[in-house]
């Protein structure tokens, strides 16, 4: 008998993907996403460093980038729902730095770093460089004394190409379609399981994962508008309801910098991620949701749904209804 539960064990080991390709990815880039925050929180807490702000992360030339400002709102959110240590909202942030004519956090500017960490009570702040390497994306942040302008700790790690991350990388093996002429100059369809547009921001869902009773939701909104823009929904209204007719609803706990209680503001042509958490009590194992959108600005009671939400790969394109 464990000759034979050995050699069913190595079977196990040895044979290709015995889950589904994407879901590995996918939790591979949650595990490396994990460890680095949690090898951030522990030079913060080391440093006495409680509240954190954010930069955008750059590529290796210094220079901000999509995934660098994605991979920062990712790190960001991850410590927050940590709970250990506090992060400062980036757009207050980036206001500030703008607001003081801030340009460079680094001990070339060191009073200037001072003011603006002292504006918005920040005790550190998290810069990060990312580079592309065949083995993923080698991501390294550093910790920044505010007084000095100097780094006082860092920590790095590769994140696989997987995730969310597959929406900044073209994938080789697939050809480029040809585009008929005559829809050159039309926009490219946005990517995502759904989304939703209005006069003021556009509202793309990117991912949805389940853990035991919790159920999270990436997003990424991007305001399309000529002003700047706060969005806030209401907590109790902005749910998910599964295919057994549950309803899944967002705690104060766990959502408490989230996009129901404290909002998000953004600037003309600014694109930022949020992530929901939803939680319920139900002994049944769900798959398939639909998600509830219930705006109080920028337009009050306004809301929308967007239907046909599947845990894992999405076979295609959601339907939204206003």
């Amino acid at each position: 008998m464990v000759m034979i539960g050995s050699l069913i064990l190595l079977f196990a080991l040895l044979s290709p993907f015995p889950y589904p390709t994407s879901s590995w990815a996918g939790a591979r880039y949650e595990e490396a996403l994990k460890q680095l925050a949690d090898a951030i929180t522990e030079r913060a807490t080391k440093a006495k460093t409680p509240r954190l702000a954010f930069l955008d992360f750059t590529d290796s030339q210094g220079k901000p980038t999509a995934i660098g400002q994605f991979l920062a709102e990712e790190l960001g959110t991850q410590i927050m729902l940590a709970g250990e240590l506090t992060v400062v909202d980036r757009t207050l942030t980036y206001s500030t730095l703008k607001k003081l004519h801030v340009d460079q956090i680094d001990s070339d500017h060191a009073k200037a770093v001072q003011r603006v960490a002292k504006a918005i009570r920040a005790d550190a702040f998290i810069s990060g460089v990312s580079i592309e390497t065949p083995d993923g994306l080698q991501v390294t942040t550093k910790l920044i004394n505010p007084s000095n302008g100097q780094p006082i700790g860092a920590a790095r790690a590769t994140l696989p190409k997987a995730g969310p991350l597959t929406l900044f990388f073209k994938k080789e093996e697939s050809p480029q379609p040809v585009v008929p002429i005559e829809s050159l100059h039309e926009p490219a369809p946005p990517i995502g399981l759904g989304t939703h547009r209005n006069e003021y921001y556009e509202f793309v869902l990117t991912s949805i994962d389940k853990h035991d009773s919790r159920v999270k939701l990436d997003v990424t909104i991007e305001n399309h508008s000529s002003r700047d823009l706060k969005l806030l929904c209401r907590l109790q209204d902005t749910v998910l309801k599964d295919e057994h007719g549950t309803v899944w609803h967002q705690g104060v706990e766990e959502n408490r910098e989230g996009l129901c209680t404290r909002g998000l503001e953004l600037s003309p042509q600014r694109k930022r991620r949020a992530v929901l958490v939803f939680t319920a009590s139900s002994d049944q194992s769900p798959s398939q949701f639909t998600f509830h959108f219930h705006e109080t600005l920028p337009r009050r009671d306004a809301s929308f749904t967007i239907d046909g939400l599947t845990l894992g790969p999405s076979p295609g394109p959601a339907e939204t209804t206003p």
